[in-house]
């Protein structure tokens, strides 16, 4: 079990903040910490902040469609109603952005089991 000091040092932290507050601007979910990243799920997890190294991270938001925007690096389509976009960044300015697009949005919903 880690922590986000352990996660997340230096560098990452502001990125780990910027997670949680785009999490918390949809209403909040339920965090869970593993060895090597942090979740937030509701009926189902959502949404994963993986550290890539000591100064990058991974973004993971499942998501109901297959959305186009340049912030994604891969999609990956698990199933028919299950799309998991991908998002490398070495900044908290990407989670803003992915916030404000709406993503975390989309992502909450589908961890809510509801679409808009």
């Amino acid at each position: 079990m880690s922590d986000a000091a352990t996660l997340f040092p230096g560098r990452l932290a502001a990125c780990y903040e910027a997670f949680v507050a785009a999490v918390e601007a949809e209403g909040g979910a339920r965090e869970e910490f593993k060895k090597t990243q942090v979740s937030f799920g509701l009926v189902r997890k959502f949404t994963w902040l993986t550290p890539l190294s000591k100064s990058k991270c991974l973004l993971l938001l499942d998501m109901y469609e297959k959305q186009h925007d340049p912030l994604f690096r891969d999609i990956i389509e698990y199933r028919v109603d299950k799309f998991t976009h991908q998002i490398e960044l070495d900044n908290p300015d990407l989670i803003k952005q992915a916030s404000e697009a709406g993503w975390f949005r989309l992502a909450y919903e589908w961890g809510a089991k509801t679409r808009s």
